[in-house]
């Protein structure tokens, strides 16, 4: 059974007893599930982050896992080791939950100013309102930002009862871990956070089949991307790899699929959008673009980007930001197109920009620029 993290993020300001743990015991993850099966063994392991502070240390691990027993014979996701001088606990998260996690943990950055101006209150933690305990190891994901009298730093409890303390660092140090983990499964940010589902290899023939139908060139594709679903499984976005590559531009579809009948009847996937990834020089990945554009129009919006950029505080002093997305302004109904450029979790700089009228000296016009330094958001 695909299992989902609730999602809900408490914007205010919360006394330390918020952590402590509900007395409900809620399902295993997905991946901690399979790691209890005879037959699951783990084929890849890469560390992708390490949170040290003199209190505790927490070491975060990609996984992959397979067991040939499981119809759906291999997944992924993270593993999360705490330890500090009293205590130890591990904490595993699917591989479909890291894009809305990784979100989720932005936004508590950067009101961690917010945060030490608020007078009065001794005690104060800023979090997710989220636990994840386990039926089979006593654990939590229960992340959190603590200002007391003379320490404040990330935190995290478990459902154990013990909590792990980081002085002096922010969540996004665990949100860039998680960036790091999706690079490293060839995940992206630019849909909505839904979960990945495992569905039967019976379901996505069907799915490949439609949308091939629906759009021939899918044939050339080498095949399903990734795939987000509702979660009683009646309608799916699924993302095929590119079916065009020429040079450094490629073409791809993101397809929208309904579950016909109840559910047994196959698939109908006769909605897309177009997708396409550029690469630039000097980045490992690719800029994912959502919506039609050719790849002139790519490249002339990046460097028109990089000219408004070059003034910036956050773009200088970054050496590892990257451009991640585009956005046309037929996504979600805008009337410009969306630009981001990052780096890790909480620093980031959005343009938005549009094109400049026929009579104007230049292409384009930069409508407005949104920026985020992990410690304040201004917008």
């Amino acid at each position: 059974m695909r299992l989902t993290l609730t999602l809900s993020l408490l914007c205010c300001v919360l006394p330390t007893a918020v952590l402590a743990q509900p007395a409900g015991v809620p399902e295993p993850t997905q991946l901690e599930l399979w790691l209890t099966h005879p037959g699951t063994r783990i084929t890849s392991s890469e560390e992708v982050g390490r949170i040290q502070s003199t209190d505790a240390r927490a070491v975060i691990t990609a996984l992959v896992i397979e067991n040939a027993q499981i119809e759906t014979n291999q997944l992924r996701g993270i593993r999360i080791d705490l330890s500090d001088g009293l205590s130890s606990d591990r904490v595993f998260v699917d591989e479909g939950d890291l894009v809305q996690l990784r979100n989720e943990l932005g936004p508590i950055s950067c009101g961690v100013t917010r945060m030490r101006n608020e007078q009065g209150v001794p005690h104060r933690v800023h979090g997710t309102g989220r636990c994840r305990p386990s039926q089979t190891i006593p654990q939590a994901y229960c992340p959190g930002y603590y200002i007391g009298p003379e320490t404040e730093g990330l935190r995290l409890s478990t459902f154990s009862g013990h909590t792990f303390s980081f002085p002096s660092q922010l969540p996004s140090a665990l949100a860039d871990a998680f960036g790091r983990a999706m690079d490293e499964f060839g995940l992206d940010d630019t849909i909505s956070p839904r979960p990945l589902i495992d569905l039967p290899a019976a379901d996505i023939e069907q799915i490949v089949a439609s949308a091939v139908h629906h759009y021939p060139e899918l044939a050339s594709s080498p095949g399903v991307k990734a795939s987000y679903a509702s979660d009683n499984r009646d309608a799916a976005d699924v993302i095929f790899w590119p079916h065009e590559r020429v040079g450094d531009f490629s073409r791809a579809l993101t397809v929208y699929c309904k579950a016909m009948g109840n559910g047994g009847d196959g698939w109908n996937c006769d909605s897309s959008e177009p997708r396409g990834y550029l690469g630039i020089a000097g980045q490992e990945r690719e800029v994912v673009i959502v919506g039609a554009m050719d790849r002139n129009k790519a490249v002339a919006l990046i460097d028109y980007a990089k000219l408004k950029l070059e003034d910036e505080p956050l773009y200088s002093k970054a050496d590892d930001g990257r451009f991640s997305q585009i956005h046309t302004p037929s996504y979600r109904g805008r009337d410009t197109y969306w630009i981001s450029w990052r780096t890790g979790a909480a620093m980031g700089i959005t343009l938005e920009i549009a094109d400049a009228p026929e009579d104007a000296g230049d292409r384009f016009v930069l409508a407005k620029i949104s920026r985020s330094d992990g410690s304040r958001c201004a917008y």
